[in-house]
C-alpha cells in the first residue's frame, strides 16, 4: 500500500438561518485507510459558545461524488456526496449526503489534490472488495 501524507481541509457550511445560529465549522483530514472529518457548531451570542467537536469516519468507499466548485480561477467550494446519509445526518446544512463545503483560504492549495487521492483510494477500495468478494466464492 502507497503511504501518503494526508490532505487537511478547513471548511465551514454556512447558516441557513438570518441570525446565522446553524453555521458549520470543521475540518476534514484525507488518512491512507479513511476520511476523518471533525465538525462543530460555531459560537454566537444566542448559543453561548462553541458547540462540541464531533468526529465522523469515513471509508474512501463511502464517498460516491467528489466535485471542486471554481470561481475566478480558484477552488471556492467542495461538493461531497455520501452513499448513507445517517453518517453525515446531525451536520446542519447537509441534504440526503450531500455536503457543499466552503473551503477556508489557507486550504486551497491542499484541495486541488484532492480529486486524484480519492479517486486512487475508491479504486483500491474497490479492488479489495472485488479481492474479499473472490475469495469468499472460492473458499464456497
Amino acid at each position: 500500500m502507497i503511504s501518503i501524507d494526508p490532505v487537511n481541509i478547513h471548511f465551514h457550511i454556512p447558516a441557513s438561518d438570518p441570525l446565522g445560529k446553524n453555521e458549520v465549522l470543521g475540518k476534514l483530514r484525507f488518512l491512507p485507510e479513511h476520511v476523518a472529518l471533525s465538525w462543530r457548531m460555531k459560537g454566537s451570542v444566542f448559543t453561548g459558545g462553541k458547540g462540541e467537536l464531533t468526529t465522523i469516519d469515513l471509508a474512501y468507499g463511502e464517498i460516491e461524488h467528489v466535485e471542486l466548485v471554481k470561481k475566478w480561477f480558484k477552488i471556492r467550494r467542495i461538493i461531497l456526496r455520501i452513499s448513507n446519509p445517517e453518517l453525515v445526518k446531525d451536520i446542519p446544512g447537509v441534504d440526503m449526503g450531500k455536503m457543499v463545503l466552503h473551503i477556508d483560504e489557507r486550504s486551497r492549495d491542499e484541495a486541488r489534490k484532492l480529486i486524484d487521492l480519492i479517486d486512487f483510494k475508491r479504486s483500491m477500495f474497490i479492488l479489495d472488495d472485488h479481492e474479499k468478494r473472490l475469495k469468499a466464492m472460492k473458499e464456497q
